[in-house]
């Protein structure tokens, strides 16, 4: 099982205009990207980006 870390903390400190494009570099099961989500706005966007084929299977999974 995995613990996000410092989730509050780090989303406030990246997500500095609700309406622009942010990347996921490391999306994992996509807690932080979930996280990111929340604070942006319509017209916001996010790419979430792994190598894992795990998480890229739990990524699609979340998009369906």
């Amino acid at each position: 099982m995995h613990l996000t870390v410092l989730l509050r903390e780090a989303t406030e400190a990246l997500v500095t205009a609700p309406s622009g494009f942010y990347v996921d570099g490391t999306f994992g099961r996509g807690g932080h990207s979930r996280a990111v989500l929340d604070c942006l706005a319509e017209d916001g966007r996010l790419l979430g980006v792994d190598k894992d084929p795990v998480a890229i299977s739990h990524a699609r999974d979340l998009a369906a």
